[in-house]
């Protein structure tokens, strides 16, 4: 009996390790991919793709050497007649680590950087400036992904911008299959937000730096060009291109998110709840091919209403708050919205009377004291102007000196509402961007 036991224990040590190294062999993929633009493993055709000094710490000088925009916001040294005008690191925010990175908050994503120029640079100096930010091309600066990292994404996301004004350009998606998506884009002038389609601010309201080390006061931006990719395809290269010939647009990292997810918000059943009312809807999780993982599901209501002692907020739950996909999911998972609107506390009048409802009814009382009672003739004399003053009195203080406020709470104001599901994976990863037509909300109203 104890032999027998001792060999199942051992089957089972022989079996524990197995999976372990099961598990091990089976490669982790990285939630996202930052691509390192200055590494030469074959991204550019084995060079650097960067080619312009643009990432200077602020009071670095760069005198003399071609910069991202040739601005004149200092006074130059001779022989130089211009002051070219660059990012500042410290003014976006970048990590003191070599290379540096930088989470916007405005994109919970990781990019990637290349090095700052940290000492005074350029010919004034005889120091060479480091090229660290990426200039498109009239013939397209190519950048190719390493072998193993040519696999399916579902969005790119590229930070840049244009200077001297917005310019053209197209970004080209090109997969192992030879095809290709390719995006024209408007590049918003740095100081000069523009709107365009898939722009957005990564980092806003900073100071660009002079070549002199200077911050001038321009208030300028840092974009995010949000790209949705084909995530049926294995991504192979991305070819930057200066459409007008301007030499103005400018590219600084690139971060790659691989398989994700889209939510589809559904109909809200009834669109209409009165105040104390509920109303559902079915939520669907979409999961791209590729993707699987556990997530977190959170919902939010606007217009925002605070509960105070007149109103009370609306309320949303998600039932469960988490849904798991599997590689072998055979449909998407969904989740239950509820919707519900508060009911409204009863209310009454609350009348307040003040010293001076008192003081109008002691008047008429100390003048008829003060009446005189003598004669008949008298009585009938003073008897009709005491009436009317008592009546005028009487009037003054029901209408002037008691005060009316309703108590109580309206519960949830009517009006329009839209509940926005959103999603987080273990592993920080969130939903992409909707295809035409869907939406990760709900619309619905509360009536009076």
């Amino acid at each position: 009996m104890t032999i027998q036991k001792s060999w199942l224990v051992v089957a089972a040590s022989y079996m524990a390790m197995l999976v372990a190294l099961l598990f091990l062999a089976i490669p982790s993929r990285a939630q996202n991919l930052q691509l390192d633009l200055s590494s030469k493993s074959g991204l550019c055709g084995g060079q650097q793709c960067f080619n312009v000094a643009g990432l200077f710490t602020t009071g670095t000088k760069f005198l003399g050497t071609t910069g991202m925009d040739n601005g004149n916001n200092c006074t130059p040294t001779a022989p130089y007649t211009n002051c070219p005008d660059a990012y500042s690191s410290t003014q976006l925010g970048l990590s003191s680590t070599n290379p540096p990175t930088l989470t916007p908050a405005s994109l919970g994503l990781p990019f990637t950087f290349g090095t700052v120029n940290t000492t005074s640079c350029g010919p004034s100096t005889s120091s060479v400036c480091i090229q660290d930010v990426v200039n498109y091309t009239t013939s397209g600066v190519v950048i190719t992904l390493a072998p193993a990292d040519q696999t399916i994404y579902s969005t790119m996301i590229l930070l840049g911008t244009a200077v001297n004004g917005s310019h053209s350009a197209s970004i080209t998606a090109t997969y192992t299959d030879s095809t290709t998506n390719v995006f024209t884009q408007t590049l918003s002038d740095w100081c000069g937000f523009g709107g365009n389609s898939h722009e957005s601010i990564a980092v806003g309201g900073i100071n660009r730096i002079n070549a002199d080390g200077t911050l001038n006061g321009a208030n300028c931006n840092l974009y995010a060009y949000t790209l949705p990719l084909d995530y049926t395809r294995n991504l192979q290269s991305i070819t930057l291109t200066d459409l007008d010939g301007s030499g103005d647009s400018f590219a600084t990292a690139v971060t790659l998110k691989p398989p994700s997810y889209t939510i589809d918000g559904g109909t809200a059943h009834p669109t209409s709840v009165a105040p104390g009312a509920s109303a559902t809807a079915t939520v669907t999780v979409n999961p791209q091919p590729g993707y699987s993982g556990t997530i977190a599901l959170t919902c939010t209501i606007s217009p925002s209403i605070g509960t105070t002692f007149a109103t009370t907020a609306p309320t949303c739950t998600l039932n469960p708050n988490s849904v798991t996909v599997t590689t072998t999911e055979s449909s998407a998972p969904t989740t239950s919205l509820t919707f519900t609107a508060s009911t409204p506390a009863q209310s009454q009048l609350h009348q307040r009377r003040n010293i001076f409802y008192y003081a109008f009814w002691l008047v008429p009382g100390l003048a008829l004291t003060g009446l005189p009672f003598g004669s008949r003739k008298v009585r009938r004399k003073w008897l009709p102007g005491l009436l009317l003053a008592v009546l005028f009195y009487a009037i003054l203080s029901s209408s002037g000196c008691v005060s009316s406020k309703q108590l109580g709470n309206v519960g949830t104001p009517p009006g329009q509402y839209t509940v926005t599901i959103t999603g987080m994976d273990e592993k920080g990863l969130t939903q992409a961007s909707n295809p035409s037509g869907t939406s990760n909300t709900v619309v619905l109203t509360v009536t009076q």
